[in-house]
């Protein structure tokens, strides 16, 4: 490994250029200050912006405020801008009914990208074992072929230029640089999957295969290659089957499955916003021709009628629907989903970033009684990052929210007024601000 080599990557995937502002996630091991390094090199040959991004997550104690500290003396010694957080994961992911490593890696790319602003660049560290561990991982819980892809070298803003680099070279690279750097204890504790993949499965490959991690890496390379082309015809034949909102079954079944497969998750990913498992496609199929109607993904109803698949009309859509709540902590189900409530103090507030933030609502803006319910008309929203205030009618439309999905969505409302909407955050009015004492945090979770 080297800055030509890391170079060859970065150019070979269009992952920069000149004039780009990057924020690079530096943890402090190996991988990050590597990527640091190299980027650092690099930095007036393409007239590149670099700001380093640390997280402390408050899970290791005194070891990740030394990971800081090594973070901090690390970017002043190498005249890099550093920006750090400082987050209670343990606390916030339950306050969140979330994992600690879900909700960390929500945070970590919130602030992220809070720094790189609409342009900027995210670089993170991933490398070829990543990519290996990753598609192992996958592999062992039952991944189809995008799964089989693993890790993308760009994912819209965010790029990865070691992804080609094996852990080994990352190590001699540092060696050779006398590059100091920290390791994470918890890397070596087998409690967590994707550390027994690390510690266990790999080296058990190595054995069988000394390029073991090399030969995975071929394999993802000519996945999504495959990937890729599967795509492209995919894209072509739902333009030959979907017409006018509506799939035509006769043109779907004429094609092998995993073409109807990706038409329907197509389809459906245009028509809801939730999650989308097999088993919602498999259902689907199950129906073709049938004249029947399913239930699938965030309670979207899919029907077979006449000849065609499509969104069941308004007369099976959604009925108003209204739920009472207290200005509180607590959990409450709606109709299609949950609603969980958590209140913070003050002094916690330096556990959010700034967009987060603005997504929640200052307890002193609202009243004590509360109500989710379905959007009614007239309904109207400021948004704070726009500074515009829009009929939520006008903001589903233009984000392609269709018809029949729209009185799914979580509206929170103290009286007459908008004060929170799910995907959206809250309302210019309610968003807390400098002299917030208390904030409440809202999240919509899938039954």
């Amino acid at each position: 490994m080297n800055k030509d080599t890391v170079l060859a990557v970065i150019n070979k995937y269009g992952m920069l250029k000149s004039g780009d502002t990057v924020v690079i996630g530096l943890s402090g091991g190996a991988d990050s200050v590597s990527l640091t390094s190299v980027l650092l090199k690099l930095r007036d040959e393409l007239g590149l912006k670099l700001i380093c991004a640390h997280v402390n997550h408050s899970i290791r104690g005194k070891e990740a405020d030394g990971d800081e500290l090594f973070c901090i003396d690390f970017c002043r010694n190498n005249g890099i801008e550093l920006k750090t957080l400082h987050i209670d994961v343990p606390r916030l992911a339950k306050l969140n009914s979330m994992s600690q490593e879900e909700y960390g890696r929500k945070i970590r790319y919130e602030f992220f990208a809070s720094l790189a602003g609409e342009n900027g660049k995210i670089a993170t560290a991933h490398n070829l074992n990543d990519c290996a561990e990753t598609l192992l991982f996958n592999l062992a819980r039952g991944t189809g072929s995008r799964g089989a892809c693993s890790i993308p070298p760009v994912r819209g803003n965010i790029i990865r230029p070691l992804i080609e680099t094996p852990r080994k070279e990352i190590e001699e690279y540092c060696s050779e640089n006398s590059l100091e750097f920290v390791t994470d204890s918890t890397n070596f504790e087998n409690e967590y999957s994707r550390n027994k993949i690390r510690n266990i499965v790999i080296p058990a490959l190595e054995e069988i295969n000394s390029s073991a991690v090399s030969a995975i890496s071929r394999y993802i390379c000519l996945a999504r290659q495959e990937e890729k082309a599967l795509e492209f015809t995919a894209n072509e034949k739902y333009g030959l089957c979907v017409s006018d909102g509506a799939i035509c079954e006769e043109k779907l079944l004429k094609l092998p499955r995993a073409f109807q497969k990706r038409i329907i998750f197509r389809y459906l990913s245009e028509h809801t916003r939730s999650d989308i498992s097999s088993r919602h496609i498999e259902d689907i199929i199950s129906v073709l021709g049938k004249n029947k109607a399913v239930d699938t993904a965030g309670g979207l109803k899919i029907q077979s009628k006449n000849g065609y698949l499509s969104v069941a009309g308004p007369q099976e859509g959604v009925s108003p629907w209204r739920v009472e709540i207290e200005k509180k902590s607590c959990e409450t189900n709606l109709p299609y989903a949950k609603a969980v409530i958590g209140i913070v103090e003050s002094k916690d507030l330096q556990n959010f970033n700034k967009e987060y933030i603005d997504k929640c609502i200052d307890c002193d803006k609202i009243s004590e009684k509360l109500c989710f319910r379905s959007r009614e008309s007239g309904d109207k929203i400021t948004l704070t990052k726009r500074n515009v205030t829009k009929s939520l009618k006008k903001l589903f439309i233009e984000d392609k929210i269709h018809s029949e999905e729209r009185g799914k969505i979580a509206v929170l409302a103290d009286g007459d007024e908008v004060v929170w909407v799910e995907g959206y955050g809250s309302s210019k009015k309610f968003s807390p601000d400098k002299n917030s004492k208390k904030i409440m945090t809202v999240k919509i979770e899938n039954f």
